[in-house]
């Protein structure tokens, strides 16, 4: 019997792998990720870990519980839930809402504008960091991430135009 759920779960561990699934368990953080992606030193190791928790806030992911709320209590989209202050926010932006109302467009872009420089800085101060070709390589992969992104957007964007 144990042979054969220990068989079970090996297939199983086996078939994910094969399906590029990432695998359940702990998240790693990003220093972790970054120090095995780029194969960090030491000293690298130290001073980006000190990098990411200056710019912690530049990698939370909206709407994801413990990675992040981006505007919600005002710093990023989605919300609707109590910010620090205890008002409401508006579900869409994470503003706080007005009558129900969404923050205005002019709102939104300055948010990402700020966003947009606070990465620039984090990015000059990380290639200070980097050698040159882990540098290279940290910035190829930013590029598949925004393509990734790009995709998943399209994807949703077209959904919701198809639902309405």
């Amino acid at each position: 019997m144990m042979v054969a759920i220990m068989t079970v779960t090996m297939a199983s561990a086996q078939d994910e792998q094969m399906r590029g699934q990432r695998p359940r368990g702990p998240r790693m953080d990003r220093t972790e990720m970054m120090t095995k992606e780029y194969n960090l030193t030491k000293e690298q190791q130290e001073k980006v870990k000190a990098l990411n928790e200056e710019y912690s806030s530049l990698f939370r992911m909206p709407g994801r519980g413990g990675r992040g709320q981006g505007m919600r209590n005002g710093n990023g989209p989605r919300g609707n839930q109590p910010n620090a202050e205890g008002k409401k926010t508006d579900g869409q932006t994470g503003a706080t809402a007005q009558n129900g109302q969404r923050p205005s467009r002019e709102d939104m872009q300055k948010w990402m504008q700020e966003r947009e420089a606070k990465q620039k800085e984090y990015d000059g101060k990380l290639k200070n960091i980097l050698s040159k070709d882990q540098f290279s390589a940290y910035e190829k992969r930013q590029e598949e991430m925004k393509k990734m992104r790009a995709n998943r957007q399209n994807r949703q964007f077209r959904g919701q135009r198809n639902n309405n």
